[in-house]
């Protein structure tokens, strides 16, 4: 039986024969935090750069592209800043609305090897509901569809989900990298460290009861650990902990949690100091030399979310983290929005093997194996 990863690369766009001419719809991501000034931070641009991989290959084979997109959480934001900075790398052209006269003209008219994008799916409340309706002019006007969006492929959202029923799709270049390099994180046979931080407890708690038979260690940091350290009988304090049931990995001896933090006033404290009004806001230099040393020995290593508050400027263990991960020799993956920007400000992304457009869509990817986003395509091509 053929696994994920082969079944993904089998309907990579890259084994369709001939593009030449062909109007590729094209689903990325290019959702970016904007700068005061309403355009793209160049340190927040990794998921644009990612993007050009299989536009610049779908441009050299002669096809014209349809690049569909999302940014922020409001209807009102708009794609348009990510397309002025996108116009530095690639030739590319702006639909500021779904009229259907203006898709026709532009999409009709296209050159060979031309790219133009659309305004903000998620202007529109269907994309949500996973109804392509909205997107049927489009639809109607293109050859083939291309999901190069992993990190939103964990949601049955109409770009990646409905409008396959509707098109020839395949996956894009970056879209099998993802596939490719998480995949590798399941050997087993490799002394494997998992690092868990951040604020967001769900999959991520499944993740670490799935993996706990897999790996060395698990290290817990973030808010996710103080649940750990509630229930083995310390104080948090106020700190932020999340109501979960753990009874069934709260004692394994493969979590390690933090042994020192760093409080609301900027202190460090040990783990049994901590008083009943203080909040722990990140893990203490002590946890920190105690995670690299569990580092430094391991030969493979997934790390998602911050060590602290990282929004708040609690920054120095998920910087540490950072640090002794690439000071390592080990096979690194990484993912999550605070995760990357930590690797991407530091200027370490050179020291790590794989850093994932992925958040959510990568915890469930290696939860579940799959994502909905990746099952829709690979029957569609089975059928």
């Amino acid at each position: 039986m053929k696994t994920i990863q082969e079944k993904v690369m089998d309907c990579s766009i890259e084994n369709h024969t001939s593009l030449k001419g062909k109007k590729v719809l094209l689903r990325i991501d290019v959702n970016t935090s904007l700068g005061e000034n309403g355009v793209v931070d160049p340190g927040e641009d990794w998921r644009i750069i990612k993007s050009y991989q299989t536009i610049d290959y779908l441009v050299d084979k002669g096809a014209c592209v349809v690049v569909i997109s999302h940014i922020g959480r409001e209807k009102e934001e708009s794609l348009k800043p990510v397309y002025e900075y996108m116009r530095q790398h690639v030739d590319i052209g702006f639909l500021p609305n779904y009229d259907a006269e203006l898709l026709q003209n532009s999409i009709e008219n296209m050159q060979h090897g031309s790219v133009i994008m659309l305004e903000n799916l998620r202007q529109f409340s269907e994309e949500k509901d996973n109804d392509s309706s909205f997107l049927d002019t489009v639809i109607g006007l293109c050859d083939l569809y291309v999901n190069d969006a992993f990190s939103v492929s964990h949601r049955k959202h109409a770009s990646v989900h409905d409008v396959v029923t509707k098109l020839p799709a395949y996956f894009g270049l970056q879209f099998v990298d993802e596939v490719t390099e998480l995949s590798k994180t399941s050997d087993t046979d490799t002394n494997t460290v998992l690092i868990l931080g951040g604020a967001k407890f769900g999959t991520k708690l499944d993740l670490l009861a799935q993996f706990l038979p897999k790996v060395s260690y698990a290290l817990v940091g973030g808010a996710l650990a103080n649940v750990f350290l509630r229930e083995r009988g310390f104080e948090i304090g106020n700190s932020f902990a999340d109501d979960v049931d753990i009874s069934h990995i709260v004692n394994s001896e493969k979590i390690i949690l933090p042994i020192d933090i760093v409080d609301q006033h900027g202190d460090v404290a040990s783990i049994d100091g901590v008083g009943k009004e203080d909040i722990i806001l990140d893990i203490g230099p002590e946890t920190e030399k105690l995670f690299e040393t569990i580092i430094d020995q391991s030969d493979t290593i997934l790390w998602n979310g911050p060590m602290g508050k990282y929004e708040d400027g609690y920054v120095a263990g998920s910087v540490a983290v950072a640090d002794s991960i690439a000071r390592s020799g080990a096979f690194s993956v990484t993912g999550g929005g605070d995760t990357a920007t930590v690797i991407l400000e530091e200027e370490l992304e050179d020291n790590f093997d794989f850093i994932s457009t992925g958040g959510g869509a990568m915890l469930d990817f290696l939860v579940q194996g799959t994502l909905p986003g990746i099952d829709i395509i690979i029957n569609k091509n089975n059928e």
